[in-house]
């Protein structure tokens, strides 16, 4: 069972409880690159050496830690869209709370590996 994570006051399901819309899957990807967190000119890295680079060094010190987590997320009950992504990742940064800024982080790392692991499965398959 996937748990909703509670953020600024509102409920969100990431993406294993939900198909993603390609618009979404888009915006994740386009992120990940601007965060330089994807394998770009062929650099082969183990996953955990990917993992590690992606989630402590490119992500985090790029400053898309909250477009990525905002374009993974969907607010229950409403439909995933770019407008309300790019309005929640502000809203994700500006999060003071202790623990909603602990499940980000705990989120965050589960999403961006879910969503690298799949994207290494799709290139199998491909």
């Amino acid at each position: 069972m996937v748990v909703p994570i509670t953020l600024d006051g509102r409920q969100f399901h990431g993406f294993a409880s939900q198909g993603l819309a390609a618009n979404q899957d888009v915006y994740i990807l386009a992120h990940l690159r601007l965060a330089r967190a994807v394998d770009l000119n062929g650099i082969q890295r183990t996953k955990e050496q990917r993992a590690e680079e992606l989630l402590f060094t490119q992500i985090l010190l790029s400053g898309r830690t909250h477009h990525i987590l905002a374009g993974c997320l969907t607010e229950e009950g409403k439909v995933w869209n770019r407008m309300e992504a790019d309005a929640n990742a502000v809203r994700f940064a500006a999060i003071t709370d202790v623990e909603e800024k602990k499940a980000m982080c705990d989120c965050i790392v589960r999403l961006v590996v879910g969503f690298c692991l799949l994207g290494e499965k799709e290139k199998v398959d491909a």
